[in-house]
C-alpha cells in the first residue's frame, strides 16, 4: 500500500532530515528548501499530501508567501499546514494564524511532541475532507455542465470577434493574443501585488472577456474601419464611438448571462480606452477608477496593435513597442501594471502566448533517495556536516562561539578559545567557576548576571560589551553576543545559552582615542568646553560635599595678539595652560572653554581661605612672564569665584554666577578675583575683593 505524503519545507537540509526521521515510517516524507521549490512540488502532489510542514525563513519565497500561493491555489482549505520555526513574536504568531496555519511549533521542539500534534492535525483534516467528499460528484457534475457552457460561449464569442477582425481587415489573431497576453499580465500583477491578486479561475474568465473588447467596431463604417491613411478628427470621433456601441450589443444579449463574466466584458468593452491620466475616452476616467481588468486589457491591446501590421502602418519591432509604453507614447498607464508588463517583455519577446509549462517535479533532494535504515546515518552526517562548518567559520571569522548547557551546568566552546583566554574549551560547574574566578573583570561581573536574567523567550537575545582575562594575563573589551535556548513547548524552562564573543580591544582603544582627542582643546591640551561640562556635571552628581567653581580669564589678551601676533598669542595660552594645571591638583578639573577663558573646578574643598589662597596663586603666577615684551609690563589675569554649593548646584548656575563675579573683578581694575555673593544681586559687586600684586 502506498505511503501517504508530507511535505517539509525548510532551507537548512539538517532541518528538513531531522523532520524526515520523525515521520518516514508513516508517511512518504518529500522536501523542498524553500516556498517556491514546495509549490512546484504541490502542483504535483496536492491531492496526495496530508499535511506541510513549513519554516517561516527562507531564501527565495518564504513561508508567508508560500500560503499566500497557496491561498490562490485554493489549497489552503485543503492541505493543513504546521509551522516549525524559531520565530516566536507574537507578530510572527499573529501572521501565521490570519494566514490560515493550523498549527505553531517552536524551534527547538519535543520529537513525540510534535509527532502527536502533526498526528492530530491530519485527523482532523482527513475527517474534513471524508464531509467534503460526499458532494464532490455533485461539483464535478455542476462543473462539468459549466466547462460546456464555457466553450459555448467561448465559440460565440470567437466567432463574433473573428467576425470584427475580418471586417478592420485584420489577421484573426489579434484577439487571441490580447487574449493570452491578457492573462500573462494578470498572472505577473496578481503574484506582485496583493491588492490586485486574483485566483486562477477569475483571470481565466477575465482574459476569455478580453476577446470582446473591440466587438463595437462591427457597428463602425468601413471607410473608417479599414482607411488606410490618417483619421480626421471627425472620423476618429466616429472610431471612438466602438466602445459604447459595443457596450450596447452586450446589454442586448445580456439575458441569461453569468453575472459576473458580463461585468468583465461590459467594463473592458467600455473602458480599455481609458488612460491611468484621465486622457483616456469615452469617460475620461483616471487612476483606479477604471476597471483593472480594462486597465489590462487596454495595455495588452496597445502592445498587439504595436507589434501587428495594419492597413494603416507597418509593424514595430518587439523593442520598439516595449520602449513607445515605456516612455508614455501610447498614454499613461499604471505604474505596477508597468512593472508587471516589463516582468513578462523577455517572454513576449520570443512569442509566448501560454504560461511557462508546469514541469511537476523540481529538482534537488524533493524526496530522500536512501533507504529506510539509512535515514539516521544521513542525519548524523548532516549533523556533523554542520559542526564542522561551524568551526571552520568560526576560525575564520575569529570570533569565539560558546555554548552553555543548563542541565549539566557545562560551557563549551569553540577552539580559538583556547588561544585567547588559554584555559580548556570545556568547562564543567561553569557558573561558580566563571562567575567566581577572575576570568571576568569584576567591575563587568554585574552586567552579565543583569544581562542574562533579562533574557526572556519574547526576548531571548542580548548583547554586553566586558573585559575578560586573556592568556596574556590582561584584560580585553570583548563584545558578547548571547542567545537563549527554551523548552519550545512549555516556553519556560531553560535549555542553556548560544552565543559567540568577538575582540573589540583595538577598536575599542581607537574610539577611546578618537573620544579624547574630541574632548580635548588642541592648543592647550586641557579639556575642551564639551569636556569640561561633562566632567563637572559628572562630579556633582558623584556626592561632592563642597567645590569651588573658578572661570579665568586673561586680562587684555587681544592687546597680545595685536602687537606680537596671533603665533605669539598662542604661545601665551599654552604657557597660561600649563601654570594654572601645576597650581591645582589632579583630581581638580581643568579646561580652556574658549579663546582666552579657562575653567578650574576645584574638588573637595570647602574654605574660602583655601580657595582665595589659589585664586591668588593663579593670578599671580602670570606677572613675572613676558614683562619686557608687553608694553604693560606682563601677563594677568582676573577669576570669578562660585561656590558649591551655595552658589548653585548644576554647571549652568555655577558658570553664571562665577561670570558675573569674574565681571565685576574687571570692573574693580582687573588682575584681581571676587567670590560671587547673592545678597548683592547679580547686577552688584560681590562682598569679597581682592588684588594681587604682581610676583606674588
Amino acid at each position: 500500500m502506498e505511503k501517504r505524503k508530507i511535505l517539509v519545507v525548510d532551507d537548512v537540509e539538517l532541518n528538513r532530515a531531522i523532520l524526515a526521521e520523525l515521520f518516514h515510517d508513516a508517511y512518504e516524507v518529500l522536501e523542498a528548501e524553500n516556498g517556491l521549490q514546495a509549490l512546484e512540488l504541490l502542483e504535483e502532489h496536492h491531492e496526495d499530501v496530508l499535511v506541510v510542514l513549513l519554516d517561516v525563513i527562507m531564501p527565495v519565497m518564504d513561508g508567508f508567501e508560500m500560503l499566500r500561493n497557496m491561498a490562490l491555489r485554493q489549497w489552503r482549505e485543503r492541505i493543513p499546514v504546521v509551522l516549525i520555526t524559531s520565530e516566536n513574536s507574537d507578530d510572527a504568531l499573529l501572521r501565521g494564524y490570519e494566514l490560515g496555519v493550523s498549527d505553531i511549533i517552536n524551534k527547538p521542539f519535543n520529537p513525540n511532541i510534535v509527532k502527536r500534534r502533526v498526528a492530530n492535525t491530519v485527523e482532523l483534516y482527513l475527517h474534513k475532507r471524508d464531509l467534503e467528499a460526499l458532494v464532490l460528484k455533485q461539483v464535478e457534475t455542476l462543473d462539468r455542465q459549466a466547462q460546456k457552457l464555457n466553450r459555448i460561449n467561448e465559440f460565440i464569442i470567437d466567432t463574433l470577434s473573428t467576425v470584427v477582425e475580418f471586417r478592420s481587415c485584420e489577421s484573426g489573431k489579434h484577439i487571441r493574443r490580447v487574449r493570452e497576453v491578457t492573462r500573462l499580465l494578470l498572472e505577473s500583477l496578481s503574484a506582485r501585488f496583493p491588492e490586485y491578486a486574483l485566483a486562477p479561475g477569475v483571470i481565466e474568465k477575465i482574459a476569455s472577456a478580453a476577446s470582446m473588447h473591440d466587438i463595437g467596431k462591427i457597428a463602425i463604417p468601413d471607410a473608417v474601419l479599414n482607411k488606410p491613411g490618417k483619421l480626421t478628427p471627425e472620423e476618429f470621433e466616429i472610431m471612438k464611438t466602438h466602445s459604447l456601441k459595443g457596450c450596447a450589443f452586450l446589454q442586448s444579449i445580456n439575458e441569461g448571462q453569468e453575472e459576473e463574466y458580463y461585468r468583465y466584458c461590459y467594463d473592458i468593452c467600455r473602458s480599455h480606452h481609458e488612460r491611468w491620466d484621465g486622457s483616456g475616452y469615452p469617460d475620461g476616467l483616471a487612476g483606479n477608477s477604471i476597471p483593472i481588468w480594462a486597465q489590462v486589457v487596454s495595455l495588452a491591446d496597445v502592445y498587439d496593435a504595436l507589434t501587428s501590421e495594419r492597413v494603416y502602418k507597418s509593424a514595430y519591432t518587439h523593442a520598439q513597442a516595449v520602449s513607445m509604453i515605456v516612455n508614455g507614447e501610447c498614454g499613461v498607464f499604471n505604474p505596477k501594471l508597468m512593472t508587471s508588463f516589463l516582468s513578462i517583455a523577455s517572454q513576449l519577446e520570443h512569442g509566448a502566448t501560454e504560461p511557462p509549462a508546469r514541469t511537476g517535479r523540481i529538482p534537488g533532494p524533493v524526496e530522500p533517495a536512501v533507504p529506510k535504515d539509512a535515514l539516521s546515518a544521513r542525519t548524523l552526517w548532516l549533523l556533523e556536516l554542520e559542526r564542522e562548518k561551524y568551526r571552520v567559520l568560526s576560525e575564520l571569522s575569529g570570533d569565539i562561539i560558546f555554548n552553555y548547557d543548563a542541565k549539566s551546568d557545562t560551557l563549551e566552546s569553540s577552539e580559538k578559545s583556547y588561544e585567547a583566554f588559554g584555559r580548556d574549551i570545556s568547562i564543567p560547574r561553569a557558573r561558580r567557576a566563571i562567575l567566581r574566578s577572575d576570568l571576568i573583570h569584576r567591575d563587568d561581573r554585574r552586567t552579565v548576571l543583569a544581562s542574562l536574567a533579562a533574557i526572556t523567550p519574547k526576548r531571548p537575545r542580548c548583547r554586553m560589551e566586558l573585559r575578560i582575562k586573556t592568556a596574556s594575563g590582561a584584560y580585553e573589551w570583548f563584545e558578547v553576543y548571547v542567545n537563549g535556548l527554551w523548552d519550545a513547548e512549555s516556553g519556560i524552562g531553560r535549555l542553556g545559552y548560544l552565543g559567540k564573543l568577538t575582540n573589540i580591544n583595538e577598536r575599542k582603544a581607537e574610539a577611546n582615542r578618537w573620544r579624547e582627542q574630541a574632548n580635548t582643546d588642541p592648543l592647550t591640551g586641557l579639556a575642551n568646553r564639551k569636556r569640561i561640562e561633562e566632567s563637572v556635571a559628572e562630579a556633582l552628581s558623584s556626592g561632592e560635599e563642597g567645590a569651588a567653581f573658578l572661570f579665568i580669564d586673561v586680562d587684555d589678551f587681544k592687546i597680545v595678539n595685536d602687537t606680537l601676533g596671533h603665533m605669539f598669542g598662542d604661545e601665551v595660552l599654552r604657557y597660561i595652560a600649563g601654570e594654572i594645571r601645576r597650581r591645582v591638583r589632579a583630581t581638580d578639573i581643568v579646561g580652556r572653554v574658549g579663546g582666552d577663558e579657562f575653567i578650574v573646578f576645584l574638588r573637595n574643598i570647602r574654605s574660602v581661605e583655601t580657595v582665595s589662597r589659589k585664586a591668588g596663586e593663579i593670578c599671580a603666577a602670570f606677572k613675572s612672564r613676558y614683562g619686557e615684551a608687553l608694553p604693560h609690563g606682563g601677563v594677568s589675569c582676573s577669576v570669578g569665584i562660585a561656590l558649591y554649593p551655595k552658589d548653585g548646584s548644576r554647571y549652568g548656575e555655577l558658570m553664571d554666577r562665577a561670570d558675573q563675579a569674574l565681571y565685576a573683578a574687571k570692573e574693580e581694575g582687573k588682575n584681581r578675583f571676587a567670590f560671587y555673593d547673592a545678597a548683592f544681586g547679580s547686577a552688584k559687586f560681590p562682598s569679597v575683593l581682592s588684588e594681587v600684586e604682581s610676583g606674588e
